[in-house]
This record gives structure tokens, C-alpha cells and sequence, in this order.
């Protein structure tokens, strides 16, 4: 890879950095509890993204990803480095702007784990790293998981609404 591009690279995925924390809100419109991480990027197309672990009668416990730049007919590659683990979306579906995940993979020890497995890891985590590549683009985000454990065990422990 050319040295101009490394930079162009480089420079991308700082100007694309964000800050969030965790809350845990009832959806009733949706009839689900919620645990919500945002991660707001700043850049010339503004965009939010949310980690959400939600509970419902309808989908029982679902993890997705939150953006506007989700769409049914493209591919996503998606990390999360959750302290030295780093974690990969392997198996996922796109509907109205969520990424819902449905498993997940440890790059490292090539361990598999489903929504509540991984929920244990990200509870465990003080900070987690979000990289989410589609066609051309590539954008990273940082979540403090500063409230995470109480928001996600208000929705694990929570009732189904």
C-alpha cells in the first residue's frame, strides 16, 4: 500500500473517533427494555451510531448496531475489541437500519459465541472499540461502556413487556 494512502487511511479513522456512555430506557412503542450505547461520529455527514441490547416478547434478547448507513443489499465487516479480545460479527441481518447480530467470533481463539455470551465479554469490558467497514468505507468509533453492566443487567434481569 502506497504511503499517501496509509495517510489518507490513518487520518479517516481519527477524524472519525466519538465518546459514548450507557442508559437503560423502556421502549414502548416497540414493547421492549433497553440497554443503549451511542457512539456520535463528527464529520462532514454527521451520523449516530448505537449499540442497543434489547429484550421483547417478539425478538426475546437481540444485540444490533444502529446507523443510517446500514442498507439490505450491502456486506458489512464488523470488530469489536473488547480489552485484548477482538471479536468479529460472523453472522448478522439488516433490517430498517440495524445491524441485528446473531453471532459473533473470537479472532484470536476462533471461539463462537451467540448474543449471550458475547453480552458476558462486553460486560466484563471497560472500554470497547467499534470498527465497521462497507464497500469504500471504513469508520471506528470508541465506547466507554461506562454504565454498560447496570443498563445491561436492568435488561437481563428485567421483565419481557
Amino acid at each position: 500500500m502506497k504511503l499517501h494512502l496509509k495517510l489518507v487511511l490513518v487520518l479517516v479513522l481519527f477524524a472519525t473517533k466519538g465518546v459514548s456512555q450507557w442508559e437503560y430506557r423502556v421502549n414502548n412503542s416497540n414493547k421492549s427494555i433497553e440497554a443503549v450505547g451511542l457512539v456520535q461520529f463528527n464529520f462532514k455527514i454527521q451520523d449516530t451510531i448505537t449499540l442497543s441490547l434489547s429484550k421483547s416478547r417478539k425478538l426475546g434478547l437481540d444485540f444490533s448496531i444502529q446507523a443510517n448507513l446500514f442498507k439490505r443489499d450491502q456486506n458489512y465487516y464488523v470488530l469489536l475489541e473488547i480489552a485484548d479480545q477482538k471479536i468479529k460479527v460472523k453472522n448478522s441481518l439488516v433490517l430498517n437500519k440495524q445491524l441485528r447480530i446473531l453471532e459473533l467470533e473470537d479472532l484470536i481463539s476462533n471461539e463462537k459465541y451467540e448474543v449471550e455470551d458475547f453480552i458476558k465479554i462486553l460486560k466484563r469490558g471497560d472500554a470497547c472499540t467499534l470498527t465497521i467497514r462497507a464497500d469504500h468505507q471504513v469508520i471506528q468509533g470508541y465506547n466507554s461502556l461506562s454504565g454498560s453492566v447496570s443498563a445491561i443487567n436492568s435488561v437481563l434481569n428485567g421483565p419481557i413487556l
